[in-house]
């Protein structure tokens, strides 16, 4: 009896020794972004001030943003978990006034900006500071979300778009992270979606009755209907792209639409898939083609 005793609690110490912790529940954004910028809160304190390195190809080349002090609008992004004590919150910055309103034209892009954050003594601590690793986007502003690529990597997603007499495009760039830092070149980036439908008074015309409606990437400014040129020396096209990471990490995307060619005419529909495969930090096509014309 007393052996069978024994042998019980013994096998109860071995369960509780070899038993898994629950995991550390993950933070709200906002609570990281309260320990990233002093005073922010999730509906108060957005407008904050940073200081930007040199930045490549100077100041001109990023519209409304300038090398040291910047006023901005801070506003809290993804969080990427890399393990139970390591992770990382991407914040969006826009430039913006004294008054706290938005101060960015349509060429003023989002600064992404990393925060790595580590949890000791059970409460998560800012480790690495401010980290602007990428500025992407129109008019301030970028759609980001994190991803898991191949394997165990992960990254950050960022989407924009914007227009420019009636030429409009939307844009995909993934950024690599781990728990150390974020590769400032992107993993890819690829035009997602175009359409000129409202450029040339005939578009509408050649691309019916494959394109019923213009397609809107990124939004759309006043149509132009530019009636000088000539019937036929130019391409019409309303393509878009939807994208997602396969389970083996290929990033997959599916374009639809249709295109006039200038020396065709008539509009051909589009319906092209194409794979990318992750190695070595870059993403590269394998299979198919990305039909979106250059703007």
């Amino acid at each position: 009896m007393l052996h069978a005793a024994a042998g019980l609690l013994a096998v109860l110490v071995a369960s509780r020794a070899f038993a898994t912790e629950p995991p550390v529940p993950m933070p709200p954004a906002a609570a990281l972004m309260a320990l990233a910028f002093p005073g922010w809160r999730e509906h108060a304190g957005h407008l904050q001030t940073v200081t930007l390195p040199q930045l490549p190809g100077g100041a001109r080349a990023h519209a409304g943003w300038l090398e040291g002090a910047n006023l901005v609008l801070a506003e809290a992004g993804p969080v990427l978990r890399f393990d139970d004590t390591h992770l990382t919150l991407v914040a969006g910055l826009v430039p913006a006034g004294a008054d706290g309103k938005p101060a960015a034209v349509q060429l003023t892009p989002m600064a992404l900006a990393a925060y790595r954050f580590e949890r000791r003594e059970g409460s998560w601590r800012l480790a690495g500071g401010q980290d602007i690793f990428a500025f992407r986007g129109f008019s301030g502003s970028a759609r980001l979300r994190a991803v898991a690529l191949s394997g165990r990597h992960k990254a950050v997603a960022v989407e924009y778009g914007s227009c420019f007499e009636a030429y409009c495009g939307s844009w995909l760039a993934l950024y690599e992270m781990d728990k150390d830092a974020v590769r400032h070149q992107p993993a890819v980036e690829l035009a997602l979606s175009g359409q000129n439908v409202d450029a040339a008074a005939d578009c509408a015309r050649r691309l019916q009755p494959l394109v019923k409606a213009p397609v809107q990437p990124g939004g759309r400014d006043k149509p132009v209907h530019n009636d000088g040129a000539t019937a036929g020396s130019h391409d019409c096209y309303a393509i878009t792209g939807s994208w997602e990471v396969g389970p083996a990490g290929d990033l997959l995307i599916h374009y639809q639409g249709a295109i006039s060619r200038a020396d065709e005419h008539a509009a051909v529909a589009i319906d092209q898939r194409q794979v990318l495969r992750y190695g070595n930090g870059r993403y590269r096509a394998v299979s198919g083609f990305n039909p979106v014309p250059a703007i």
